[in-house]
């Protein structure tokens, strides 16, 4: 199964340098973008001459070269997203700096994976402090390994930005542990980088192989585990041009960021099993590991864990002895005991209601699950009005097969002894998950794409909510609707555990929505604005084909 295409293909530049292997640099750039679907272009910065195994010389573009590789591709037309490689000099520096300031806004999202050293240790930038500063400016996002944030890192390690680190000069060449990436990659960003992703694979404390994302005010974990033995070059270039094409193709940067560390698991994965089969031929210094094609992701083997890391968190841990201790525990290293499954499998309507009275309304239709969700932003209760509230809706509901689930209020929940509770994305940071489990309640989660669904699955909820599908008057949503494609990929990615379709769904859309295998269907003003909504709840059960 493959993303479905689009009509014109999305537009990525690809700046940096030639390898004559084919193993990195612009050529797997560009094999990278055309595999996932995006049309690529090239500028070209330097040509090296190397192997698999060996770099026997490199030499930088012209400045003129390289403004008009840039000019003529922009009389053409302008991409989505430029990813950046390697730079030979500060003087091409300054010119990228230069021409991605000139561009219009919107501008396009900009990578940078600083490759400062090929495969085979052979130097391929020679950059200032002043100029990669200026690079951290104007670029989106920095894609380092460690030894990379070391280098970066420790060019500003001496100014009184980095007071944070506890020995300075081992962190000048290299960092030892996951507190040293923290700061790190926080002396990048108070440098002047807007955010960046710390590739994991070098990090050989880590028990798993663990991207960190980090911005000024967030810290998300994508965690695979580790391959001990591979001789696969290019991945730094792949991931990086994987995350602009995700990007280019309308992801958010934190999905586009768990597509590509799923792409590259998925690269992996083939390379190894093809050369597996030709070392049986020959030695392995004479067949290399070359990555192969691999397309959209959607193995859900091959999609990483995900963390979402509330600020502070190395220092607020209970039982958490070492930095590392914390790191792997927040980075979904251990597995939670699941939550009690649906007492209801049979797929349905699922009506979401602000309060009591729409619940007794609805119980005639023959409902089996039902959520209230108490808008306080628009109707005001104090604490005791709404536990009023939930203690009515629990009552009506415990007599009889509906399955009550109480939005955001879960202390209520469990005081009241409601049947399930529904989490939001932030609720997470907040609410006491284990004293819901321990109270025997159900739980289900929102989620709004990739990240947010493989972060809750380690939570192994009751249910997943997708959405929102469609354009919703409900409720403001920080993201774009998903429709239905991407649902599918949803509903596969969450494998066994039950799904809840959500957002602008309406009787002409229930039978598409169903198709792609969702569990339930939530909806509000489908019933709610409804003229009968007794009606309307049996029309859209029959719609979406849960009526035998």
């Amino acid at each position: 199964m493959s993303e479905p295409e689009k009509a014109c293909s999305p537009i990525v530049w690809c700046v940096g340098g030639s390898d004559s292997s084919g193993g990195a640099g612009i050529t797997r750039d560009l094999a990278t973008l055309a595999d996932l679907g995006v049309h690529g272009c090239a500028i070209v910065t330097l040509v090296s001459a190397q192997s698999h195994y060996a770099m026997t010389s490199s030499k930088a573009m012209q400045l003129s070269l390289i403004n008009e590789q840039w000019q003529v591709l922009a009389a053409e037309a302008l991409p989505l997203c430029i990813k950046i490689g390697a730079i030979a000099n500060d003087a091409q520096a300054k010119v990228l700096s230069t021409r991605i300031e000139m561009l219009s806004v919107p501008r396009p999202l900009i990578v940078w994976d600083p490759v400062l050293f090929s495969s085979s240790k052979g130097a391929l930038s020679n950059l200032s402090k002043d100029v990669i500063k200026q690079l951290l400016r104007v670029v989106d996002l920095v894609t380092p390994n460690t030894h990379e944030l070391a280098s970066l890192a420790g060019i500003f390690i001496d100014s009184e930005i980095d007071n944070a680190f506890e020995t300075k000069s081992e962190i000048k060449s290299e960092v030892k542990n996951n507190r040293d990436v923290r700061h790190a990659a926080k002396t990048l960003i108070n440098s002047g980088a807007k955010s960046v992703l710390v590739k994991g694979g070098h990090a050989r404390w880590q028990h798993n192989a663990t991207d960190t994302y980090f911005t000024d005010s967030e810290e998300i974990a994508f965690s695979q585990p580790r391959v001990h033995h591979s001789e696969l070059r290019g991945t730094g270039c792949m991931q990086a041009s994987a995350i602009a094409a995700f990007v280019a193709k309308g992801y958010s940067i934190i999905d586009a960021l768990t597509l590509a560390n799923a792409y590259v698991k998925n690269v992996r994965d083939v390379s190894s099993s093809s050369y597996s089969q030709s070392s049986l031929t020959g030695s392995r210094q004479s067949v290399p590991q070359v990555p192969r094609l691999a397309g959209f992701p959607t193995n859900r083997d091959a999609f990483p864990t995900v963390a979402f890391i509330k600020s502070g968190a190395f220092n607020s841990v209970d039982g958490c002895k070492t930095e590392s201790d914390v790191f792997d525990k927040h980075h979904n290293e251990r597995r939670e005991k699941p939550f009690l499954p649906l007492s209801h499998t049979k797929r349905g309507i699922y009506p979401v209601v602000d309060s009591a009275d729409w619940i007794e309304k609805l119980l005639p239709t023959g409902v089996e699950t039902i959520q209230l969700r108490i808008k306080e932003d628009i109707s005001p209760w104090d604490k005791a009005r709404i536990s009023k509230e939930i203690q009515r809706a629990v009552a009506l509901t415990k007599s009889t097969s509906c399955q009550l689930f109480i939005n955001d209020h879960w202390q209520l929940a469990i005081e009241h002894g409601a049947y399930g509770v529904h989490l939001g994305q932030e609720d997470l940071f907040t609410a006491d998950i284990d004293a819901i489990r321990k109270a025997g309640l159900r739980l289900g989660v929102s989620t709004h794409g990739y990240a947010e669904i493989q972060r809750v699955k380690s939570l192994a909820p009751s249910y997943i909510a997708l959405g929102h599908i469609f354009a919703t008057k409900t409720k403001d949503m920080p993201s774009q609707p998903q429709g239905i494609d991407r649902l599918k990929h949803y509903v596969d990615l969450c494998g066994g555990i039950p799904t809840v379709a959500i957002g602008g769904i309406n009787k002409n859309r229930c039978k598409a929505v169903a198709d792609t295998g969702a569990t339930h269907i939530a909806v509000v003003t489908a019933i709610t604005e409804a003229p009968c909504p007794h009606a309307a709840y049996h029309t859209l059960q029959k719609e979406a084909g849960f009526v035998e």
